[in-house]
């Protein structure tokens, strides 16, 4: 069921899952500019194309929380994913303060929760983590090592559905973020870490799944991302040190395919 919280007409749908399907539900926090989204989709769009599957039982609903609307029943589907924003996670608007609410909730009932950038830092703010500035923007691409013995430990799914399965523990990944996780939340565990930012990925128990760059993206989306942000007057420096970055750490489609599986493996394995 959806509600929509903005104006004074509220839209109600009932959620598919009558037939034996496996549900997932996106919760859309933001969208690109329009000229990126025009050329390379919407996030939700990103998302079904990273994680869903053609001939798989399963069906995807999108709630754009970031405009009010909220699904009252989040706790009928087997899968959650948060996605990134232009939007501060450590923001007081009352659209974040509702997701807060409902993420708790996940996290209580012991949900599967994908966190992706925004994402990956309102769950640590929700449970009780902290969310502060970076000393600089980290813009273009990365390279960020798992930690496969705390993997193992903390989230075996992640370590059998995929680390294990040839993927190896260094992945290259798009970033684009002023802000990063400092502070992690009780019971979490980091495991990946960068030279640029000590919490790249996070796991609570085997339910949160957290990272704070961006595997739905590809080279292109993210080149004309900094050309934006340079035209927005982003310092031209800056910038010019993200397109340094994109160049040096290239996303190729089979680390795209890596983190597809890795993302699958840990939403959908039994």
């Amino acid at each position: 069921m959806r509600q929509n919280r903005l104006g004074a007409r509220s839209t109600t749908v009932m959620m598919a899952g009558a037939d034996g399907r496996r549900k997932y539900a996106i919760l859309v926090t933001g969208e690109p500019l329009p000229e990126v989204m025009d050329k390379h989709g919407d996030f939700e769009k990103r998302f079904k194309r990273l994680l869903a599957e053609d001939g798989a039982e399963e069906s995807w609903d999108a709630f754009k929380v970031f405009r009010g609307e909220r699904c009252v029943s989040l706790g009928d589907y087997d899968g959650v994913v948060v996605t990134g924003s232009k939007f501060d996670a450590h923001g007081q608007d009352a659209w974040i303060a509702d997701l807060m609410a409902d993420l708790r909730a996940c996290h209580e009932r012991r949900q599967r929760v994908l966190g992706i950038c925004f994402g990956h830092q309102v769950l640590a703010r929700s449970l009780g983590g902290k969310v502060e500035r970076a000393q600089k923007w980290s813009l273009g691409a990365n390279k960020i090592a798992f930690d496969a013995e705390k993997v193992g430990e903390s989230c075996g799914r992640l370590a059998g559905g995929a680390l294990d399965d040839g993927i190896g523990v260094v992945l290259r990944i798009h970033q684009i973020h002023q802000d990063e996780v400092s502070v992690l939340p009780p019971d979490a565990t980091a495991i990946a870490s960068s030279p640029e930012c000590e919490n790249e990925a996070f796991v609570i128990g085997s339910h949160i799944f957290c990272v704070q760059g961006h595997p739905e993206f590809d080279d292109k989306m993210v080149a004309d991302m900094l050309v934006l942000k340079r035209e927005n007057g982003l310092d031209g420096s800056v910038v010019e040190e993200g397109f340094a970055q994109l160049k040096a750490n290239s996303v190729d489609e089979l680390t795209y395919s890596k983190w597809s599986r890795l993302c699958r493996a840990f939403l959908k394995s039994e």
